[in-house]
């Protein structure tokens, strides 16, 4: 999200409530939970309702049937061209479909700063399945904590690993490290499926005031699904620290999804490339 949205008297404090989620959840804790992510789901998909704006979803039978298979944790990345990405890029599932995938409904690490800065912000987040995810405080914090328990759960979870809002004009960044460390500490291969937004922007401005715009078109795109088990096996049998195997992991992850920003034209060709001369790989041959 934006740091124009930000409660920046909340930067230096950290996460300052009780964690939100319980360890064995209730019964009516589930109710509850799904009402919250039903409600924005319905309040989302108005902003598509009667082709005010027009969504379109490429190759989204991967998608659907990558959410059937609830046997292996699932890691999607995509870009952030919104503070309401998420949720609005869930709207290319039905009603059904939602209703039908919603014990499999996406885990998503979301700024203390902005979602979280008040009690019943958190109550309310949390029940959308929003984890705290504190700028700074590095990749072993307790929001990415829960998000490895979630992939042990075989759940999914769903990252921005940019880090930010990003302009369609703006360098591509580095990814976040965070990504690697969800990779890394799974307990079984995660399944990571990158995914690319085009157009979000057009009816969500980046900047204030905050307001929807229509008569426009959004299109989300789903790449192919992978595995890093090999890589991982590999890098595991290097002498190589703990953060040169994460930086190793990320920056597959990172390449995978900026191509996939190439492929659908919305990246300049090379461009997941020319990152790596800035940030150079680390050597594993």
């Amino acid at each position: 999200m934006s740091g124009t949205m930000r409660d920046k008297s909340n930067d230096a404090q950290g996460f300052r409530f009780a964690w939100p989620f319980p360890k064995e959840p209730s019964l009516a804790y589930r109710v509850k939970s799904y009402m919250t992510m039903s409600f924005v789901t319905s309040v989302s998909k108005i902003m598509f309702l009667g082709g005010i704006n027009k969504l379109i979803v490429h190759n989204k039978e991967t998608f659907v049937k990558i959410l059937e298979d609830d046997t292996r944790p699932l890691i999607t990345v995509s870009n952030h061209r919104s503070n309401i990405d998420d949720p609005l890029m869930w709207c290319i599932l039905k009603f059904r479909e939602f209703w039908r995938y919603k014990g499999r409904h996406r885990y998503t690490l979301a700024a203390h700063n902005i979602c979280f800065t008040q009690q019943w912000h958190t109550t309310i987040f949390s029940l959308g399945r929003c984890v705290p995810c504190v700028r700074g405080e590095g990749v072993y914090q307790q929001g990415m904590d829960f998000c490895v328990e979630m992939l042990n759960k075989n759940k999914w979870v769903h990252i921005f690993p940019e880090g930010k809002v990003c302009r369609k004009d703006d360098e591509p960044l580095r990814f976040k490290w965070g990504v690697g460390r969800l990779v890394m500490d799974a307990t079984a291969d995660p399944l990571i499926l990158p995914i690319w937004c085009k157009n979000m922007e057009s009816v969500w401005p980046v900047q204030p005031p905050y307001y929807p715009k229509f008569g426009n078109k959004v299109e989300v795109h789903i790449g192919e699904p992978f595995s890093l088990s090999e890589l991982k096996q590999k890098i595991l049998g290097k002498n190589l620290t703990v953060e040169e195997m994460r930086k190793i992991i990320t920056d597959e992850v990172q390449m995978r999804m900026y191509q996939l920003g190439e492929k659908v034209g919305d990246l300049p060709k090379g461009s997941a490339e020319n990152l790596f001369r800035k940030y150079p790989r680390i050597d594993i041959k």
